[in-house]
């Protein structure tokens, strides 16, 4: 009767310098997670903060999963970098879709800052999509 040893954990073989170090290199992405998520909360201009901040987050997150992979880190490490990928992915597309529509968006923009009803709301949301519609040649109304 043979006993194996227990098997060891893959993080067993990385040392404290690479955890901290990629612990860090979360803790950046997160912040381009916050960023690209509260750009998408300013007016436009200041809007294309979210697209950078969203791209810096792809791009890190696509390097922390390649590195996840080969470095066999923890399973929450591979977590964290879809996370961020999905999500930021996600609010650069919102972004980056609102900077294409800038005449519309910043009409939608005044129109509902101007809207104090329900029904007005609903006409600005309107006004929105008739202007995005608008502005794609062959889609007009």
């Amino acid at each position: 009767m043979s006993m194996t040893p227990p098997a060891r954990p893959r993080s067993a073989d990385l040392d404290e310098k690479t955890f901290r170090f990629y612990g860090r290199f979360t803790g950046w992405l997160v912040l381009a997670l916050l960023l690209s998520y509260l750009g998408l909360q300013l007016p436009l201009p200041w809007r294309l903060l979210a697209v950078a901040a969203g791209l810096a987050g792809i791009v890190g997150g696509i390097v922390l999963l390649v590195q996840c992979l080969r470095r066999r880190l923890p399973i929450m490490m591979h977590i964290s970098a879809i996370l961020v990928l999905l999500s930021c992915g996600l609010f650069t597309f919102t972004a980056t879709t609102q900077a294409i529509f800038w005449q519309a968006t910043v009409e939608f923009e005044q129109c509902r800052d101007g809207a104090l009803t329900e029904r007005s709301m609903d006409r600005c949301l309107v006004e929105y999509e008739d202007g995005m519609l608008n502005s794609v040649p062959g889609l007009g109304r």
